[in-house]
């Protein structure tokens, strides 16, 4: 997917593209962990899908809990669906910043 340190650094064009498709996929990832979450939340502690939408939002983005589970299912599930969030805010930033880097380092081996 990515150019070896032998060849050229790609176009701006190109890298854009790349950057696009980077964005897109995290963004992806994320709606994908939303929608795990708002079944989670409906299915263990019988929210509403609203209210189950704002509690995976504010989990997600790691503001905490919005909205208290009440059943000992719901907190179980928003604990480890804390634990997963964390880790695809991890990925999320890593996805986005991988062709940036790259092409950063890709820059300093062309000068060599």
């Amino acid at each position: 997917m990515y150019e070896s340190k032998s060849k050229p650094l790609t176009s701006r064009k190109t890298f854009g593209k790349r950057m696009l498709l980077h964005v897109l996929t995290a963004f992806l990832l994320v709606v994908i962990t939303l929608v795990i979450g708002i079944t989670g939340h409906v299915y263990f502690d019988n929210m509403k899908p609203g209210t189950a939408l704002i509690a995976s939002i504010t989990l997600t983005s790691g503001l905490g809990l919005s909205v208290l589970p009440e059943t000992t299912s719901g907190q179980l599930f928003a604990s480890l669906y804390m634990i997963f969030s964390g880790y695809v805010y991890i990925v999320t930033s890593s996805i986005i910043l991988a062709p940036i880097l790259h092409r950063i380092l890709h820059k300093f081996h062309l000068d060599e």
